[in-house]
């Protein structure tokens, strides 16, 4: 008997080390990039890295979630495999931004989440808004300097203007006063980046931090959700449009680029430009710290109204003039 007893402790002992020995472990998926684009009426895969097989004895199914706990797809994970991928056929329902991560049951098995932003590929950006109404629109580029903004919002006032001004995300830090005085004199704040860089020259985690930074930083000091998005110097893609549109905006462009930031262009040749082939749903681009810009605007208002009869909105209500809807804005209830 008093040999019985240590073999049978010693057994009591290897039992639950045994068990656990026995239990699967899940497996340990990563994404490889954190941020991705993807097409409505297109199919998205999204190919995973296997950090860790786990050691599993049959398949298990793992589902790809969004933050809602939407399941945007299911795959089985079969025992030693090394290679997973996900395939998401996505329709309008998926458009905007999404934070994913895979799960099995209640059980995180990515190790982090990746953010994936999702527009129709084939939607056009804004540029001259399709209207028969009287109406035109004129907007302003801040980014690196406030100095002109007490004389413009002065005469804007004067002219009994609203306009719409875009603001880069080192701007509204860099001078949170001025964002603020353009704001509470009823001007619509549009979207600029966060540093005003050339887009398609950066990465494409790059392009979404410029995007999705300015948004923050606008909604953080100005209490404003931007609905518009202008790319520094015109340049973009559907890698910058497609973080724009989730993140509530769409990308305006402009008709007319009054070319106040070229110090070549007189009074006189600005003025030119900007009375030019202007009609109704005309945008015209000017800068904040534009050359000759308050001169132009001074003069060139009376031939919009007087001459052409044209009065001047922001740049979202000029949009709905033509029925088209901005992208649904995510911070909106």
């Amino acid at each position: 008997m008093k040999r019985i007893l240590p073999l049978l402790l010693v057994v009591l002992l290897v039992l639950p080390m045994t068990a656990l020995a026995a239990e699967e472990k899940l497996p340990r998926l990563d994404f490889p990039a954190n941020n991705y684009v993807g097409y409505s009426g297109y199919d998205f895969y999204l190919q995973m890295d296997v950090r860790s097989a786990g050691n599993l004895k049959t398949a298990k199914s793992l589902e790809l979630r969004d933050e809602t706990g939407r399941v945007w797809a299911v795959k089985d994970f079969k025992p030693w495999a090394s290679s997973f991928s996900f395939k998401i056929p996505l329709d309008k329902s998926f458009e905007g931004g999404a934070t994913l991560s895979v799960w099995y049951g209640d059980t995180q098995v990515s190790i982090d989440t990746a953010y994936v932003a999702v527009t129709d590929r084939h939607l056009k950006v804004i540029q001259t808004v399709d209207t028969d109404e009287p109406f035109m629109s004129l907007s302003f580029d801040c980014a690196y300097v406030e100095t002109p903004t007490d004389e413009l919002l002065a005469l804007l006032d004067e002219l009994n203007i609203k306009a719409t001004f875009f603001m880069t995300g080192e701007f509204v830090l860099n001078f949170p006063e001025s964002a603020k005085k353009i704001r509470d004199a009823g001007h619509e704040i549009g979207a600029h980046s966060l540093s005003h860089p050339h887009l398609l020259e950066k990465p494409l985690d790059t392009r979404f931090k410029q995007v999705r930074r300015n948004v923050e930083i606008i909604r953080e000091t100005l209490g404003v959700n931007p609905r518009l998005f202008r790319p520094p110097f015109g340049e973009f893609d559907v890698t910058v449009s497609a973080p724009a549109r989730a993140e509530g905006m769409e990308v305006c462009m402009w008709t007319i680029d009054s070319m106040d930031w070229d110090w070549d262009y007189s009074k006189e040749m600005v003025y030119k430009r900007v009375t030019k082939n202007v009609g109704p749903g005309t945008i015209i681009l000017f800068h904040l710290d534009g050359y000759h810009t308050i001169d132009v605007v001074r003069e060139a208002v009376p031939y919009y109204r007087d001459t052409l009869g044209l009065e001047l909105i922001p740049i979202t209500e000029l949009v709905a003039l033509s029925g088209r809807e901005l992208p649904p804005c995510p911070y909106e209830e």
